[in-house]
Parts: C-alpha cells; structure tokens; sequence
C-alpha cells in the first residue's frame, strides 16, 4: 500500500528554479523587447493574445531571465481578494490568534513584497470587485491587507504583467478604467507564423525522431483552423505540440514510421474538443474534410 505521506516527502518540489522552454523569434522576441523596455521605464505590460499563444510562457522565461520569483493567478468568477491578497490559517489561529504568525500570504501579496514578478492571467474575466483590490499596490505601491488592517510597502523590483484575451473572445468583461489606466504598455499576440510554430514544436518532441515534413503537415492543419471562417476557436500551439507527441508516441507502440493515417488519427484526438465550431458546423464532418484535404486520409 503506498503511503501518502512518504510519496508527498519524496515528491516535494524543493527548488522552483529553471528554464522555460520558448522560441525567442519573430513576435515573441519583439514582445519580449518590448517587455523589458517597460520594465526597465517603471511601466506595466498588458499582453492580449487568444488562448494557447504563448503568453504564460513567455512571463516565466520574462521573470527568470531577470531572476525574480515569479507568482500568478488565472482569473474567474470564483476567484477573490483572499486568493490574490491571502487568509489566516484556520489550524494557526488557535495558537496565535489572528496575528501576523496565522496569515498566510497569497501570490500577489508574495510578488509584492519579495519583488517578484507577479502575472494576471486572463485579467479580463475577473470580477471588477477583485482587481480593485489591486489598485493601491499597482499606483501607490503600498499593500492593503484587510485581515491584518495594516499597509505594507512594496519591493521596489515588484512588477505586474496583465495578459488578456481578445475582448470578443467567450467570458471576458472590459476592463475597469481604473484598472486599465494603471498598465501602461500594451502587446499585442497572436498565433506565431509556422517557422516559429515549427521551432516550438520539435522543442517539445526532442525525444521523438519525427520528420519536418511531419510536422509541416501538423501546422497545416493546425493553421488553417486558424484562418477558416467556420472555426469560431481554433487548434493553439499546445494542439501542435499534443498531435505531433501523439502520432510519434502512436507509431512508437505500433513499431513502425509516423505516417498520415497516424497523423490523422493523432488530429481526430486533440482536435475534437480543443476546436469550437461556428453554429450550424458539425466538427467530425469537418476534420474528416480537413484531414482528407491534406493527409489524403481521414485517419
């Protein structure tokens, strides 16, 4: 029987220090440019980009190039002042009280005082009642903390990096202006061109033997989703990366080359559910076409 408290010993991630993987050219190395130029001016980046292009990696590679600790949150509904901001411990309450010694700090809280850098992952999906709560610290650089009813100052090396989808993309709400007035650089990404794509790709399968022409034939497929009419969300670098692992990993138990018919199959897998169709659009009918088209099979 395993023993979970021995598996949680052995498993413990003692050191968070290493190196993102990301291709540092074309839109992401002018961002990246961009991004440091802010840094170094005093002025906080707003990043806005669809889903999957990129954006998360590119703030860690970001906050380990300048070696700060690097914090973020996701953004939703669910999410509250006390998971950006943090909360007493309700087992050190009973020995201290609710002093210093019982709260715990959340990410932004971390980011602030340690002059980390702190990301707002899909910022614009958060309740305006929340990212008020973030006002002071991104104008005064002063934090509030409600449960202690007292102001910290903020680590001068303290930056904030807001990334966004595209407004008209499903859940997200317009900025607060007040929220908004506070970044002051704004980055636009997109999808990468496929040379770009292609890099990302074989960095992520290094351990695979696969062809380029193989991978070509995965970014064709993946690009068109992104420029066909019918497609309301289309495949993302991660939906790259996953078809080609797959098919590689397909062909490895089946002890022969990566082919098209593996390639089709690897697609129908990732693509099923990573793809949202236009209404009216029926989403097996279209791979079956797509992969037909240019696999000359339908997997």
């Amino acid at each position: 029987m395993i023993d979970p408290h021995k598996l949680l010993a052995e498993k413990e991630v003692t050191s968070l220090v290493q190196e993102t993987p990301i291709v540092l050219e074309g839109q992401y190395r002018e961002a990246y440019d961009a991004m440091l130029d802010a840094y170094n001016a005093g002025l906080y980046v707003g990043l806005i980009g669809p889903v999957g292009s990129g954006k998360t990696a590119l703030c860690r590679r970001f906050a380990e190039d300048l070696k700060r600790p690097f914090e973020w949150v996701t953004f939703s509904d669910l999410v509250r002042p006390a998971n950006l901001i943090g909360s007493f411990d309700p087992t050190l309450v009973f020995k201290y009280g609710y002093a210093l010694e019982a709260f715990v700090p959340g990410p932004f809280t971390m980011a602030a005082l340690s002059g980390g850098v702190f990301l707002a992952n899909e910022l614009n999906r958060g309740d305006e009642y929340v990212l008020n709560s973030l006002l002071d610290t991104l104008e005064e650089r002063k934090l509030y903390i409600p449960s202690l009813k007292k102001w910290f100052g903020v680590d001068e090396k303290f930056y904030f990096i807001a990334a966004m989808n595209p407004a008209e993309a499903r859940g997200t709400r317009r900025l607060p202006s007040a929220v908004k007035d506070r970044i002051k650089v704004w980055i636009q990404l997109g999808y990468p061109k496929k040379a770009v794509e292609q890099k990302i790709v074989e960095q992520h399968c290094s351990e695979y033997s696969l062809k380029p022409r193989q991978i070509e034939l995965v970014l064709e497929i993946v690009h068109r989703t992104r420029d066909d009419a019918a497609v309301a969300q289309p495949a993302s670098i991660r939906s790259s990366i996953a078809m080609a692992r797959l098919a590689a990993e397909r062909a490895k138990r089946f002890g022969r080359p990566v082919d098209n018919q593996l390639l089709g199959q690897a697609g129908k897998l990732v693509l099923r559910e990573a793809l949202q169709m236009k209404p009216g659009r029926e989403i097996e009918a279209y791979l079956d076409g797509l992969f037909t088209e240019i696999l000359g099979t339908a997997g």
